[in-house]
Protein backbone atom coordinates (compact mmCIF):
# COMPACT_ATOMS: atom_id res chain seq x y z
CA UNK A 1 0.00 0.00 0.00
CA UNK A 2 1.46 3.55 -1.16
CA UNK A 3 2.46 5.56 1.49
CA UNK A 4 1.04 9.35 1.31
CA UNK A 5 1.56 12.80 2.82
CA UNK A 6 -1.07 15.11 4.20
CA UNK A 7 -0.43 18.46 3.78
CA UNK A 8 -3.21 19.92 5.32
CA UNK A 9 -7.44 19.17 6.29
CA UNK A 10 -9.77 21.63 5.44
CA UNK A 11 -13.37 21.43 7.10
CA UNK A 12 -16.01 23.70 5.57
CA UNK A 13 -19.19 24.21 7.04
CA UNK A 14 -21.69 26.88 8.24
CA UNK A 15 -20.11 29.68 10.11
CA UNK A 16 -21.52 28.55 13.26
CA UNK A 17 -20.77 24.63 13.08
CA UNK A 18 -17.32 25.78 12.13
CA UNK A 19 -16.67 28.25 15.26
CA UNK A 20 -18.06 25.14 17.36
CA UNK A 21 -15.23 23.23 15.87
CA UNK A 22 -12.43 25.64 16.41
CA UNK A 23 -13.30 26.93 20.05
CA UNK A 24 -15.31 23.91 21.73
CA UNK A 25 -13.53 20.55 19.20
CA UNK A 26 -16.74 19.99 19.01
CA UNK A 27 -16.88 17.17 16.70
CA UNK A 28 -20.43 16.02 15.32
CA UNK A 29 -20.65 12.70 13.22
CA UNK A 30 -23.72 11.92 11.53
CA UNK A 31 -24.70 8.18 11.11
CA UNK A 32 -24.08 6.53 7.74
CA UNK A 33 -27.96 6.33 7.65
CA UNK A 34 -28.38 9.75 7.27
CA UNK A 35 -26.19 10.01 4.54
CA UNK A 36 -27.72 7.39 2.57
CA UNK A 37 -31.27 9.34 2.82
CA UNK A 38 -30.24 12.78 2.20
CA UNK A 39 -31.24 13.54 -1.42
CA UNK A 40 -29.07 16.78 -1.80
CA UNK A 41 -27.23 16.86 -5.33
CA UNK A 42 -24.76 14.19 -4.52
CA UNK A 43 -22.91 16.62 -2.12
CA UNK A 44 -23.24 14.71 1.29
CA UNK A 45 -25.95 12.46 0.45
CA UNK A 46 -25.17 9.50 -1.11
CA UNK A 47 -27.45 5.96 -1.57
CA UNK A 48 -24.23 3.79 -2.20
CA UNK A 49 -23.27 4.39 1.26
CA UNK A 50 -23.20 1.86 3.19
CA UNK A 51 -23.13 -0.62 -0.03
CA UNK A 52 -21.08 -3.93 0.76
CA UNK A 53 -20.62 -5.19 -3.05
CA UNK A 54 -21.88 -4.10 -6.32
CA UNK A 55 -22.13 -6.17 -9.45
CA UNK A 56 -22.35 -5.26 -12.80
CA UNK A 57 -23.03 -7.40 -16.03
CA UNK A 58 -22.71 -6.93 -19.32
CA UNK A 59 -25.90 -6.75 -21.86
CA UNK A 60 -27.65 -10.30 -21.73
CA UNK A 61 -31.58 -11.64 -21.40
CA UNK A 62 -33.55 -12.44 -18.96
CA UNK A 63 -36.49 -14.93 -18.76
CA UNK A 64 -40.04 -14.34 -16.89
CA UNK A 65 -41.75 -17.52 -17.42
CA UNK A 66 -44.62 -17.32 -15.80
CA UNK A 67 -45.91 -14.58 -17.99
CA UNK A 68 -43.86 -16.32 -20.91
CA UNK A 69 -41.74 -13.48 -21.38
CA UNK A 70 -37.99 -13.04 -22.81
CA UNK A 71 -36.45 -9.88 -23.13
CA UNK A 72 -33.14 -7.89 -23.04
CA UNK A 73 -31.22 -5.62 -20.67
CA UNK A 74 -27.94 -3.67 -21.53
CA UNK A 75 -26.70 -3.44 -18.32
CA UNK A 76 -27.27 -5.20 -14.88
CA UNK A 77 -25.93 -4.08 -11.78
CA UNK A 78 -26.98 -5.58 -8.62
CA UNK A 79 -25.99 -3.76 -5.17
CA UNK A 80 -25.81 -5.46 -2.10
CA UNK A 81 -25.97 -4.08 1.78
CA UNK A 82 -27.70 -4.34 5.26
CA UNK A 83 -31.31 -2.82 5.57
CA UNK A 84 -29.02 -0.69 8.36
CA UNK A 85 -25.85 0.05 8.33
CA UNK A 86 -24.68 1.28 11.78
CA UNK A 87 -21.61 3.44 12.37
CA UNK A 88 -20.77 7.02 12.24
CA UNK A 89 -19.09 9.63 10.20
CA UNK A 90 -16.52 12.28 9.92
CA UNK A 91 -15.48 13.88 7.21
CA UNK A 92 -12.70 16.51 6.09
CA UNK A 93 -11.30 17.51 2.77
CA UNK A 94 -7.87 16.38 2.61
CA UNK A 95 -4.76 18.66 1.01
CA UNK A 96 -2.35 15.53 0.19
CA UNK A 97 -0.32 13.18 -2.42
CA UNK A 98 -3.15 11.04 -2.42
CA UNK A 99 -5.71 13.36 -4.06
CA UNK A 100 -2.83 14.99 -6.11
CA UNK A 101 0.01 13.11 -7.52
CA UNK A 102 1.56 16.32 -8.65
CA UNK A 103 1.24 19.56 -6.43
CA UNK A 104 0.68 21.43 -10.04
CA UNK A 105 -2.21 20.08 -10.21
CA UNK A 106 -3.87 21.25 -7.19
CA UNK A 107 -7.28 23.09 -7.85
CA UNK A 108 -10.13 22.88 -5.03
CA UNK A 109 -13.37 22.12 -7.09
CA UNK A 110 -15.59 24.86 -6.87
CA UNK A 111 -18.82 22.54 -5.58
CA UNK A 112 -16.72 22.59 -2.27
CA UNK A 113 -18.46 25.77 -1.63
CA UNK A 114 -21.90 24.73 -1.01
CA UNK A 115 -20.89 22.88 2.11
CA UNK A 116 -20.96 25.89 3.63
CA UNK A 117 -19.82 29.74 4.09
CA UNK A 118 -16.79 29.13 5.83
CA UNK A 119 -13.38 26.67 6.75
CA UNK A 120 -11.38 25.28 9.41
CA UNK A 121 -8.10 25.42 8.53
CA UNK A 122 -6.04 22.59 10.31
CA UNK A 123 -1.90 23.53 10.60
CA UNK A 124 -0.78 20.48 12.88
CA UNK A 125 -2.59 17.75 11.33
CA UNK A 126 -0.76 14.85 13.51
CA UNK A 127 -1.76 16.46 16.47
CA UNK A 128 -5.52 17.06 15.62
CA UNK A 129 -5.91 13.54 14.34
CA UNK A 130 -3.92 12.63 18.06
CA UNK A 131 -6.73 14.22 19.82
CA UNK A 132 -9.49 12.70 18.15
CA UNK A 133 -7.74 8.95 18.68
CA UNK A 134 -6.85 9.74 22.50
CA UNK A 135 -10.84 11.36 22.81
CA UNK A 136 -12.30 8.03 21.17
CA UNK A 137 -10.00 6.00 23.33
CA UNK A 138 -11.67 7.32 26.49
CA UNK A 139 -14.78 6.79 24.79
CA UNK A 140 -14.10 3.74 24.57
CA UNK A 141 -15.54 2.83 20.79
CA UNK A 142 -13.99 1.43 17.98
CA UNK A 143 -12.77 3.54 14.90
CA UNK A 144 -10.77 3.89 12.17
CA UNK A 145 -9.75 6.39 9.97
CA UNK A 146 -8.38 6.70 6.00
CA UNK A 147 -8.41 8.36 2.79
CA UNK A 148 -11.34 7.51 0.58
CA UNK A 149 -10.86 6.12 -2.44
CA UNK A 150 -12.75 6.42 -5.59
CA UNK A 151 -14.36 3.84 -7.81
CA UNK A 152 -16.72 3.57 -11.13
CA UNK A 153 -20.09 2.38 -10.14
CA UNK A 154 -20.83 1.06 -13.69
CA UNK A 155 -17.86 -0.88 -13.91
CA UNK A 156 -16.58 -2.25 -10.55
CA UNK A 157 -17.27 -6.11 -9.42
CA UNK A 158 -16.29 -6.86 -5.72
CA UNK A 159 -17.10 -6.21 -2.20
CA UNK A 160 -16.95 -2.13 -1.22
CA UNK A 161 -15.34 -1.27 1.57
CA UNK A 162 -16.59 2.23 4.27
CA UNK A 163 -13.99 3.87 2.71
CA UNK A 164 -14.46 3.81 -1.16
CA UNK A 165 -17.05 5.93 -2.79
CA UNK A 166 -18.37 6.47 -6.40
CA UNK A 167 -16.35 8.56 -8.71
CA UNK A 168 -18.97 11.45 -8.58
CA UNK A 169 -17.52 12.25 -5.28
CA UNK A 170 -14.16 12.24 -6.30
CA UNK A 171 -13.66 16.24 -5.94
CA UNK A 172 -14.53 15.92 -2.42
CA UNK A 173 -10.78 14.21 -1.61
CA UNK A 174 -12.09 12.95 1.66
CA UNK A 175 -10.33 11.71 4.73
CA UNK A 176 -12.89 9.86 6.77
CA UNK A 177 -13.04 9.04 10.14
CA UNK A 178 -15.59 5.93 10.79
CA UNK A 179 -16.87 5.18 14.44
CA UNK A 180 -18.66 2.07 15.22
CA UNK A 181 -21.75 1.86 16.33
CA UNK A 182 -25.18 0.00 16.35
CA UNK A 183 -27.06 3.50 16.67
CA UNK A 184 -28.23 5.70 13.31
CA UNK A 185 -28.05 8.71 16.13
CA UNK A 186 -25.23 11.46 15.37
CA UNK A 187 -22.13 10.80 17.76
CA UNK A 188 -21.10 14.08 19.62
CA UNK A 189 -17.85 14.40 21.13
CA UNK A 190 -15.62 17.10 22.43
CA UNK A 191 -11.36 17.49 22.00
CA UNK A 192 -11.11 20.69 23.23
CA UNK A 193 -10.21 24.44 21.45
CA UNK A 194 -8.02 23.84 18.58
CA UNK A 195 -7.36 27.60 17.96
CA UNK A 196 -3.82 26.44 18.62
CA UNK A 197 -3.15 24.33 16.04
CA UNK A 198 -6.47 25.60 13.29
CA UNK A 199 -7.81 28.58 11.50
CA UNK A 200 -11.08 29.79 10.45
CA UNK A 201 -11.78 31.54 6.81
CA UNK A 202 -14.25 32.65 4.51
CA UNK A 203 -14.64 29.31 2.10
CA UNK A 204 -14.94 31.33 -0.94
CA UNK A 205 -11.02 32.60 0.23
CA UNK A 206 -10.07 29.19 0.35
CA UNK A 207 -11.25 27.26 -2.55
CA UNK A 208 -10.64 30.51 -4.95
CA UNK A 209 -7.03 31.59 -3.74
CA UNK A 210 -5.09 28.29 -1.66
CA UNK A 211 -1.80 26.94 -3.64
CA UNK A 212 0.39 24.62 -3.19
CA UNK A 213 4.22 25.24 -4.16
CA UNK A 214 7.04 23.31 -4.52
CA UNK A 215 10.18 24.81 -2.63
CA UNK A 216 12.91 23.84 -5.33
CA UNK A 217 15.67 23.92 -2.98
CA UNK A 218 14.62 21.62 -0.58
CA UNK A 219 11.50 19.77 -3.05
CA UNK A 220 9.00 20.10 -0.48
CA UNK A 221 5.12 21.15 -0.92
CA UNK A 222 4.82 24.54 0.85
Amino acid sequence: MATHSIKMFLKFGQEEHINDLYYNGTIFMNAIQYFRKIEDGELRGDRYEGISRISNYPPGQFEIPALNFKGNYLALQIREAYDTVGGNIFSLYCVSSHGWANPNDFKIDEKIKQFGSHCLVVKDNVKFLSLIEERLKELKVRFNHSFVTYYDKDKVDREITLFEKPLEFEYQKEFRLYVERKSDKPFVFSIGSLTDIAEVYKAKDVVDTLELRVNKKYGEVV
